[in-house]
């Protein structure tokens, strides 16, 4: 149990591969000490910690033969991805779909939907869902929007709206075949529309629309029984975006599913494109705040069901440029610092700021490059490149920086692996006030994870607790710096140091713009 005080105090330093750790035995100021962090049980943030995950989807422009890019996602690939997931370890997976990609085949003459559930495309899917099922990971499954939104002939009429009562059905039947016929109960909750509060969106922006189809859906799921199984998840808005033609703010559609919804709202969610001032000075964590505040007294965990990075000025005019330059991506919709060892920073860093803002886990955007195109037309010119890698590398350039896991895939691995799902979170106080370095831990009956993140310029030597790390008890210390990853033959992190807890005091250096995790999990 962690101790009331968890105080820590600093002297000289012990150093291997480029990392500092120091144990101490007496309570002594050491003035070396850039700042001091203490963490006690008024820390603990009392919310549903889901842990972090990933957004992956089954590869709809491969996956039959045919797609636009014919079927290459054979057994040999997928069984590729399923030792890399291994290693990313994620607790909670994002599963979007499209009825026209699966099984939706048209109306018929009288207006009816035309279901087909043993397509070669919902095998393919099987594939995505067989993994999930067999490793326990929960799935937050929906479908981008209603069937019209794929409709480019505007003449054949197309189920258009959220609150068509025949695509609810639709849903739940497809939800029957997956979970009761074909026994996916890693399903847990049900997205319905993606970011609904954008003009991308099939509700394009239409609050009352959305609402309608949400408890319409809710109705006929519990009808069907599937209620005993999964939940919906809402509102999925874009929080950083007003629809211009609609009076109810981005903000709002969180505030209002929260006000409205609740009783039948299993998992909250909503989507966030950070730019690097929000994050790197640590505001993301006050942007946070008012969500959480409101959500976590439902009790009701609460997800960022997409996380990814969107700079802004000179950076932004650089992945621009990038974009333009590499003859795959869409450079409207790519994360080209995906590449970059910043990306990984940034990323992780976050991730570390909502879990000290309350909220419960971030599925990070995205798992592989090879899963959307802009549009999702299927133009290989097009990629939406924000992912770890590229699994179907070879059909796009043939690089080697597409076929391995990518920087910012090793942060995000340890973030979760060791903030293992139903943890405490516990946040620290500071004896320095600063916008650059932040600290958080977990506490999972005995395993314990400290975190820090340096966003300055200049190392930092920080005195971190723990009373929280049993005496004598191996600790495992992680870097992510520039010049400092370990990884193993697969490209992924291993332990970057293994040391015995002698005291409860230590000191650790941080790099500048570096991330450390000190840990009682060993990544095997």
């Amino acid at each position: 149990m962690i101790k009331k005080h968890l105080h820590i105090l600093v002297y000289g330093c012990l150093f291997f591969m480029g990392l500092s750790l120091q144990y101490c035995a007496k309570s002594k100021e050491n003035k070396n000490v850039d700042i001091h962090i203490s963490f006690s049980e008024s820390g603990k943030i009392n919310n549903p910690f889901i842990g972090h995950g990933v957004q992956w989807s089954a590869y709809p422009h491969a996956d039959a033969p045919d797609a636009e890019w014919g079927f290459l996602m054979t057994d040999e690939k997928w069984n590729e991805l399923y030792k890399r997931v291994d290693f990313v370890n994620p607790h909670i997976i994002r599963v979007m779909d499209v009825s026209t990609w699966r099984y939706y085949k048209g109306l018929d003459k009288k207006g009816e939907p035309i279901l087909d559930f043993n397509t070669e495309e919902i095998k393919s899917l099987y594939k995505l869902l067989d993994y999930c099922q067999s490793r326990n990971i929960k799935v937050l499954f929906g479908e981008w929007g209603a069937p019209g939104l794929w409709n480019l002939d505007e003449t054949i009429p197309e189920i258009e709206r959220a609150d068509d009562v025949r695509w609810t059905n639709m849903i739940v039947k497809y939800l029957e075949h997956l979970i009761v016929k074909k026994g996916y109960t890693c399903i847990k909750y049900y997205n319905l529309v993606n970011e609904p509060n954008g003009y991308w969106a099939s509700t394009d922006g239409d609050w009352e629309q959305w609402k309608v189809g949400y408890i319409q859906l809710d109705q006929a799921i519990k009808k069907a029984g599937l209620n005993k199984y999964v939940s919906l998840s809402g509102p999925d808005a874009v929080t950083q975006w007003d629809h211009p033609k609609h009076p109810k703010k981005a903000h709002d559609w969180v505030y209002s599913t929260v006000k409205d919804l609740d009783t039948i709202t299993g998992l909250y969610d909503f989507h966030i494109y950070a730019d690097q001032d929000l994050i790197r000075t640590g505001k993301f964590i006050p942007y946070l705040k008012p969500f959480t505040s409101e959500i976590n007294k439902t009790n009701k965990p609460l997800v960022l069901g997409e996380l990814g990075m969107k700079y802004s000025g000179a950076l932004k005019e650089e992945n621009t440029n990038r974009g333009k330059a590499d003859k795959f991506a869409g450079p409207d919709d790519s994360s080209m610092f995906v590449y970059d060892y910043f990306y990984g920073v940034d990323m992780a860093d976050a991730a570390i700021q909502s879990m000290l803002a309350g909220v419960g886990g971030a599925i990070a955007w995205d798992l592989d490059d090879a899963m959307h195109t802009v549009g999702d037309l299927g133009e290989k010119s097009q990629l939406k490149k924000w992912g770890m890698w590229n699994i179907l590398a070879e059909e796009f350039g043939n690089l080697e920086a597409d076929k391995i896991p990518r920087p910012w895939a090793y942060s995000w691995t340890l973030l979760c692996n060791l903030f293992p799902p139903e943890s405490n979170v516990y946040q620290p106080d500071f004896s320095v006030v600063n916008d650059s370095v932040r600290a958080v831990a977990t506490l999972k009956e005995k395993d314990v994870t400290v975190a820090l993140v340096n966003q300055s310029n200049t190392v930092k030597t920080i005195g971190l607790s723990t009373k929280m790390f049993s005496n004598n008890t191996p600790l495992y210390v992680y870097e992510y710096s520039e010049n400092n990853r370990p990884v193993n033959s697969d490209g992924f992190p291993v332990v970057t140091k293994r040391v015995n807890s002698k005291a409860n005091n230590l000191t650790v250096e941080v790099k500048n713009n570096s991330v450390v995790f000190i840990s009682t999990i060993l990544i095997k």
